[in-house]
């Protein structure tokens, strides 16, 4: 993976973290306990694909040494 593919990837991570910190805002400020529960929801699955996403760059980088 060239060094463009990398970057491409940590973008994707960081807009995952982006994603799941407006998802934890919103659901602070939700106004129904079903909308809370929506946007906790969405905040773990952006948590969850950040997690994966940074684990497969870390293997992806340890291949390349």
């Amino acid at each position: 993976m060239d060094d463009e593919m990398m970057k491409v990837l940590q973008d994707i991570i960081k807009t995952e973290k982006q994603m799941k910190e407006k998802f934890k805002a919103l659901s602070e400020k939700a106004s129904t306990p079903e909308m809370r529960a929506l946007f906790q929801e969405l905040s773990r699955e952006e948590e969850r694909h950040e997690r994966e996403l940074s684990e497969k760059l870390t293997a992806l980088r340890l291949m390349r040494e």
